[in-house]
């Protein structure tokens, strides 16, 4: 460093190719500064300055120097670049949206309520077949897909809208034969709270009339009650008349049957999809207090079209589904009795006090027929939305008329006709987003007329009993299903419900506004569902329903499952006896006490190489629940307790299942009761052949006799404070069997079957109320089916 003095008057420099160092020398001020490295740089310069600082700043310009004067020593260093203090950059989370639909291989049906193993966690297709869900996780992403009935298939998903499609273990639709095992996959439980899946695609294998599909599975699910044959209401977990709820597309079906037992309203050409839901349901759905059983109907081939066509010994069925372009369906289904199914039936009358008949034995020969037809438009639309229409109507008529000369004459009619549909437009957002807008309308019109007349004389009008009961439902429900991060699918909706009902002259109407919001919380191994339902009847206050379920994969075989939820009523169905002779189940608006229940379950389940075992109990409290008792209606709180045990084992291309069901109840009556229930299914195509077998005992409601009171002294009225200790001494004991064959031509496939119910001819008792004072009634319509043969034949081209 060199030290220069120089004056700070007025100078003049110029300099020709000096180094820097050199110049600044000349200046004669004080300077410290570096030589080496000023003298790197060279000046050349002739140029007038005011003063020596202006002359040091104009040499320093556009070098890596800053100078500074101290006690007036002006001291040059390296320019320093200051450091500017900044805010650590934190950057933003970015989320990838993966999206898709499932379909069968062969026909492009879309497959609702999969499973969908994704690294984040389990997820499930909508009843469209759509899923979506985010995921930090960027690029190509390994998942797995599995269907019940179909090949689990481990596939890769790419950021956007991804099509999978399954094959059939079995068969998808009937059209598409791809082997021998129809027998595969026949239930799914333990996957979800509460929540059981049947392939409805075997129910033809399993023994029972062709015509009534839908309930022959059902009854053979663990929980659903067999006993007693409760076939026009669905008895789950000691559930009440009516506390069950069957919906089609989204519209309600008040009763799974027709007058026949053998004919269920929902024609099987027509089903793709059963969902069972328990109790312990999440709050997107409602209305009922017990279980929910969910029928997805088929979207109909997009590709080629198809008929069939069966005729059984109870009805004629045919069914097309014809694609009006790739993304446009129309299916329809018509059925009919095409004879009269009762031939001349026995009316087994009153004893005396001697034990004889009073009165010689008489016949009668009802007059019965059922019709129903189905439509459906389905489609597809921008890529990714989908919609459909569907149309259902439904009758059915039985009549019979018995006299004695000078001692009776009676005639009754009976007529129930149900309508339904529902509209459905669902849209996909570019972000994965979904919504959904849903429309239903159902309407059971129950009529009957009965004439009885007592000894020899003409016609009175108080001779004359006539019940007109009419339940009707409309409801638009809209929802919106988004991600928030990667682990929280939110749904948020609302639904307006209108319920009308009447009863002769009373009449009812209800308008409900509802609120829902669930939040799918996926933690890995363990999934979450929170979720609350706010129920708003007009000029009423707000019903709340919390409910929580959750998920846990303790191992790839081990799944343990828990649910808790409060669920509201307000429609309810309950027995009225129109005369003493004559009892019949009835639509009403509940009043102010509406019916409720908390459910509590908890389960866990075992699957591994064709092997699935699966334990749930649960807790249910209801109160209100509508009893009919004595000839009066009760209003009972009630609390049951049960469990079930369910196993199913794949033997190659055979499938053996088996399960039991304990349920406690305490009022109207103690109650213990036990079902047991086996069956199987053996593949030795062409042929099949099948077993099932139902043995029930313990349940209150098995007899239409009296329940106690003036028969062993009890005395006491139905109320919370009055329990019966008695229980039916009345066993259920049914064995079914059937076989089938199945042939292909060409494109023809041809099947046919027969099966053998109560092959044993077990004289059981139907389900039904129990009324005092019935010692000395006849009720024909009790009976549970005796030896029974049902046979069907079957095209499909």
């Amino acid at each position: 460093m060199n030290t220069i003095a120089a004056s700070s008057q007025e100078l003049h420099l110029v300099v020709k190719d000096k180094p820097l160092n050199d110049v600044l020398r000349s200046l004669h001020v004080q300077l410290s500064f570096d030589d080496n490295a000023l003298s790197k740089y060279r000046i050349t310069i002739n140029q007038q300055f005011d003063n020596t600082e202006h002359a040091i700043a104009f040499l320093l310009k556009d070098k890596p120097f800053q100078y500074e004067k101290i006690n007036g020593v002006y001291v040059i260093s390296p320019y320093v670049k200051p450091v500017v203090a900044t805010q650590p950059v934190i950057e933003e989370k970015k989320y990838y949206t993966y999206s898709g639909s499932l379909t069968d291989v062969e026909s492009g049906e879309s497959l609702p309520y999969a499973y969908i193993t994704t690294p984040d966690g389990i997820i499930s297709t909508d009843e469209k077949g759509y899923f979506t869900f985010r995921t930090e996780r960027k690029g190509s992403l390994n998942v797995q897909a599995q269907y019940l009935g179909y090949v689990k298939q481990d596939t890769v998903l790419t950021t956007g809208f991804n099509t999978i499609s399954l094959s059939p273990l079995a068969f998808t639709m009937d059209e598409v034969v791809i082997n021998s095992v129809p027998s595969t996959m026949l239930i799914q439980a333990g996957g979800n709270p509460g929540e059981m899946r049947i392939n409805h695609q075997v129910a033809k294998y399993i023994p029972g009339s062709i015509d009534n599909s839908v309930f022959n599975l059902m009854r053979m699910m663990p929980g659903i009650r067999a006993s007693g044959e409760p076939s026009e209401d669905l008895i789950v977990w000691g559930s009440n008349t009516g506390d069950s709820k069957i919906t089609y597309d989204g519209y309600t079906l008040f009763g799974i049957k027709s007058y026949n037992d053998h004919i269920g309203s929902i024609n099987p050409y027509m089903v793709k999809d059963i969902r069972i839901l328990k109790g312990g349901y999440s709050a997107n759905h409602g209305e009922r207090i017990g279980a929910i059983a969910e029928i997805t109907g088929i979207d109909g081939d997009f590709n080629t079209p198809s008929v069939k066509a069966t005729v059984s010994n109870y009805t004629a069925n045919v069914f097309g589904s014809v694609p009006l372009s790739k993304n446009i369906n129309v299916s329809a289904a018509y059925r009919q009795t095409f004879y009269n199914l009762y031939n001349n039936t026995g009316v087994d009358l009153p004893k005396d006090d001697k034990g004889t008949l009073s009165n010689s034995d008489i016949y009668i020969k009802p007059r019965y027929n059922f019709r129903d037809a189905n439509f459906k438009l389905s489609g597809k639309a921008f890529t990714d939305d989908s919609y459909y229409i569907t149309l259902y109507g439904a009758d059915d008529r039985f009549k019979f008329s018995v006299n004695q000369p000078d001692e009776y004459d009676v005639n009754a009619a009976e007529k129930n006709r149900q309508y339904g549909g529902a509209a459905s437009y669902k849209k996909v957002w570019k972000n994965g987003s979904s919504t959904k807008i849903l429309t239903t309308f159902s309407r059971l019109t129950s009529l009957l007329d009965n004439l009885t007349i007592v000894g020899d004389r003409k016609p009175e009008p108080s001779d004359v009993n006539h019940l007109d009961n009419v339940v009707q439902e409309f409801s638009v429900k809209l929802n919106h299903d988004f991600y928030i991060g990667s682990r929280n699918k939110i749904q948020v909706g609302g639904e307006w419900q209108q319920y009308r009902v009447s009863l002769n002259e009373l009449c009812g109407e209800l308008d409900k506004p509802t609120f829902f919001i669930n939040d799918n919380i996926l933690l890995g191994k363990l999934s979450l569902n929170a979720g609350l339902r706010v129920d708003l009847p007009l000029n009423k206050k707000a019903y709340l329903q919390p409910r929580v379920s959750g998920r846990y994969k303790i191992s790839d075989q081990f799944t343990a499952t828990a649910a808790w939820g409060i669920y509201n009523q307000f429609l309810t169905r309950t027995a009225y006896r129109y005369d003493e002779s004559g009892l019949q189940t009835v639509w009403s608006m509940a009043d102010s006490t509406f019916t409720k229940a908390m459910h509590t379950t908890a389960g866990i389940a075992y699957s591994k190489d064709g092997l699935l075992i699966s334990l749930e109990g649960y807790h249910k409290r209801t109160k209100n629940g509508q009893y009919f008792l004595d000839n009066i209606i009760y209003n009972i709180d009630n609390t049951i307790l049960g469990a079930d045990l369910f196993a199913k084992k794949q033997i190659n291309n055979h499938t053996l299942y088996g399960s039991y069901s304990i349920t406690n109840l305490k009022k109207p009556q103690n109650e213990l009761s036990h079902e047991i229930k086996v069956g199987g299914i053996g593949a030795f195509d062409p042929f099949y052949f099948s077993v099932s077998y139902v043995y029930g005992t313990g349940f209150s409601y098995i007899s239409t006799g009296g329940h106690g009171h003036g028969q062993g002294g009890e005395e006491g009225e139905h109320n919370d404070g009055h329990d019966h200790s008695d229980s039916t001494s009345e066993n259920y004991s049914r064995f079914d069997i059937g076989a089938t064959y199945r042939k292909q031509i060409k494109k023809i496939r041809l099947q046919a079957g027969v099966s053998l119910l109560n092959v044993f001819g077990t004289k059981n008792i139907k389900y039904n109320y129990q009324v005092s004072g019935q010692n000395s009634a006849v009720n024909i319509f009790t009976k549970a089916t005796p030896f029974t043969p049902t046979v069907f034949l079957e095209v499909t081209f």
